[in-house]
């Protein structure tokens, strides 16, 4: 299991790409998509507690492909679920 210190590590990750991201002008935007993919439609996620529809539609795409991903990926704190 991670500590509080490395899961907060973990969750600078979002901000970030968006500040890496934000700069560039893309036909997209991608920055807030990668700043919001973490974001829960009930307002649990992170960075900034989004709720429903203040969530961009392509973000809780990216989030579900996301989870998917890593409960299906061994990490080195726990097996792969499925």
């Amino acid at each position: 299991k991670l500590t509080d210190i490395e899961f907060n590590l973990i969750k600078e990750h979002s901000q970030k790409g968006y500040n890496i991201l934000k700069p560039i002008d893309f036909s997209y935007p991608i920055a807030q998509i990668v700043l919001q993919h973490h974001e829960r439609l009930n307002g649990s996620g992170y960075p900034n507690n989004l709720k429903g529809e203040k969530i961009l539609l392509e973000a809780k795409i990216i989030g579900i492909a996301d989870v998917v991903e890593a409960m299906s990926s061994h990490r080195p704190y726990r097996p792969a679920w499925v």
